[in-house]
């Protein structure tokens, strides 16, 4: 039998590799395999853990919100927190928390939304009934890999109360102090609009008056509403008319009633008595009580020497004049009627022009002297005495008019038209020393002034007199170097000022060489207000009603404003919450819950835990710089009962 062989064939060392490489191959797939489906399934399940905790937060955070909205709005912006569940109640607490492999944070923010009312990431209006909670869940699987979600929750505090002043029938509630409610943008709080006056800038309130015949009035008095005006430039007027000026800007003029039979050259209106220095060579002054109508003479200053009086002036019951060739007498006005003597007299240097008397010295602009302006002191009693203290040559022509500042301490004079200058400052803290001269101004350079009349207010000096601007008023803030600040054509001369408050209102009265408005009004003040002079005022208040929730347990957590405060404006607003419904007891209170801090600008603000109560009330001061004011638009609080 025939043997048969089979031939057996070996494999190649490549084949072999190649093997090898095959099978590693397809146990690296079979491994990635198997351990990506394990990493898959666990972080499934990791996943699914982190939805149910997720879903814990959100349960937590609605019981929470049910508790009290401010239990969640309190953490707002304050950066991570997480929970904690102790003896049966839910905490907020802050920073992260890890527990089976997961660790956790939230943050509450706030949310916005567009003009539909949708919720936005950006560029709407802040919703203050609406937090975002952002959520981060963290797990590191078995392979060391870190794994996150991060969910979003909306929670809305749509079971709460809220207080809201956002119309004009809203703020009509409560009460306006220098404020008022307007309309514009549906309901505003504001300051009171005014017309500032400014001593610089006359031209913007001015009212004029015609008096009875053709007099030219050379002198001015005032007492309230009052206006005394003596008739001494002609013998064409009455010698006394007595005015009311009533009304504010332009104001009301009236004439009241009239007294005739002297020329007056000067005029001093006290209590029910007016004084007529008059150009009677024996009667030099006479008494007018202005209690009798018609007006009718009372009594009078008498003396022999020759010529009529130049001045006049009353204090604490006594007179002083001066009259016929260079005389300054004092005598007895205790009682202003009867015949009257000097109870001392002395020989002046010149003709006295104006006069200003105090408690203890009497102060004389001179005419013809060497002394311009002179002071004497002088006592009371039974011997009254007249002695000069002190005095000082301005130039070389006479002084005609003097103003005295308030604090005694200024004598401010103009002289007659001179080579050199003629308004002057001088300063008589020492009475008894010579006058310093603060300061001069050439009144020629500066409206072709010859100034007749002065007075001082709020840093300005106005003068009056002839010249191609009969009124000049000048900025003397630094009184050592006067400027010019305003001026204005009055049409004729001025002959006298009289300066008048009227509640917060100043003006100057004038008396002016004009037949058919021998009285003018000129309101000033320091300016203000735009360039026309409206404006607003300085401050104001206003405060809202007293809000009764109906609930002392109630608690307030948010404030919503919408106000608009301009550059140099500034608006403050504080609320005050109580159980007694006159709010006694309480506190105004800001953004910190204190005393000391406010509410400004348009914002949703956290209130500070524990404000609680069944009454609510709110106030908002105003101040402005003038020509703008803050407005208060909206003021909404959100409470929880």
């Amino acid at each position: 039998m025939k043997k048969c062989k089979r031939k057996l064939k070996g494999f190649s060392l490549a084949e072999i590799l190649l093997a090898i490489g095959i099978f590693g191959l397809i146990s690296s797939f079979l491994i990635f395999l198997v351990v990506d489906s394990t990493r898959t399934l666990d972080n499934l399940r990791a996943r699914s853990k982190a939805s149910h905790l997720t879903q814990e937060i959100n349960d937590a955070l609605l019981l929470i919100k049910t508790q009290g909205w401010y239990n969640i709005a309190r953490y707002t912006d304050e950066g991570a927190k997480h929970l904690e569940f102790v003896d049966g109640n839910y905490t907020i607490l802050d920073g992260a928390f890890s527990e089976n492999d997961f660790t956790y944070s939230f943050t509450i923010q706030r949310a916005q939304r567009d003009l539909n009312g949708d919720l936005v990431e950006t560029g709407g209006t802040l919703d203050p009934h609406t937090r975002i909670v952002s959520i981060t869940i963290d797990w590191k699987d078995r392979f060391g890999k870190i794994n996150s979600i991060n969910p979003k929750l909306y929670i809305n505090d749509w079971n709460t109360n809220s207080i809201a002043y956002t119309t004009d029938t809203d703020f009509q509630k409560g009460v306006n102090n220098q404020t008022l409610i307007q309309n514009i943008s549906g309901g505003e709080v504001r300051l009171q609009s005014m017309k500032y006056a400014d001593w610089c800038n006359p031209s913007l309130s001015q009212t004029t008056y015609d008096l009875q015949r053709q007099g030219i009035p050379a002198n001015i008095s005032t007492n309230g509403e009052s206006v005394y005006m003596g008739t001494g430039g002609n013998a064409s007027g009455y010698t006394f008319i007595k005015l009311t000026a009533t009304g504010d800007d332009p104001m009301t003029v009236t004439e009241d009633e009239t007294f005739d039979g002297y020329k007056a050259n000067d005029i001093f209106s006290f209590d029910n008595t007016v004084l007529i220095a008059t150009d009677d060579n024996e009667k030099k002054v006479v008494f007018l009580d202005t209690t009798i109508s018609p007006f009718s003479e009372v009594g009078s200053f008498k003396h022999k020497v020759a010529g009529g009086a130049t001045t006049v002036f009353e204090h604490n019951g006594y007179g002083f004049t001066t009259y016929g060739n260079k005389t300054l007498s004092m005598f007895d006005l205790s009682v202003p009627s009867g015949i009257k003597s000097a109870l001392v007299s002395i020989t002046l240097s010149g003709n006295a022009t104006d006069i200003y008397v105090d408690d203890s010295y009497i102060y004389l602009t001179l005419a013809g002297s060497s002394d311009d302006f002179v002071i004497y002191s002088y006592t009371t009693g039974s011997s009254p005495t007249l002695t000069k203290v002190s005095g000082i040559n301005l130039n070389s022509v006479s002084a005609n008019g003097l103003f005295i500042s308030n604090d005694i301490n200024r004598a401010y004079i103009v002289t007659e038209r001179n080579s050199g200058n003629e308004f002057f400052i001088l300063n008589i803290t020492n009475k008894v020393q010579t006058p310093l001269i603060v300061s001069s101004f050439d009144t020629l350079s500066s409206g072709d002034l010859a100034p007749k009349t002065v007075a001082s207010i709020d840093n300005r000096a106005i003068l009056g007199g002839a010249g191609t601007e009969q009124y000049l008023v000048l900025d003397i803030t630094e009184e050592t170097a006067p400027i010019k600040c305003g001026g204005l054509t009055a049409g004729k001369d001025i002959n006298a000022i009289s300066l008048v408050k009227k509640g917060v209102n100043h003006y100057t009265y004038l008396a002016i060489q004009d037949s058919n408005a021998e009285f003018k009004i000129i309101r000033g003040g320091p300016g203000g207000g735009g360039e026309d002079g409206n404006g607003y005022l300085p401050s104001g208040t206003y405060t809202s009603e007293i809000f009764d929730t109906n609930s002392e347990t109630s608690s307030y957590y948010v404030l919503g404003l919408i106000t608009t405060v301009p550059t140099g404006t500034s608006l403050q607003i504080q609320f005050r919450v109580s159980n007694n419904p006159d709010m006694s007891g309480s506190s105004w209170i800001g953004e910190d819950g204190t005393s000391t801090t406010y509410f400004s600008a348009t914002g949703i603000y956290d209130l500070p835990y524990g404000i609680d109560g069944r009454y609510i009330q709110f106030r908002a001061t105003f101040e402005s710089d003038t020509i703008q004011t803050p407005l208060l638009e909206e003021i909404v609080f959100n409470y929880e009962k």
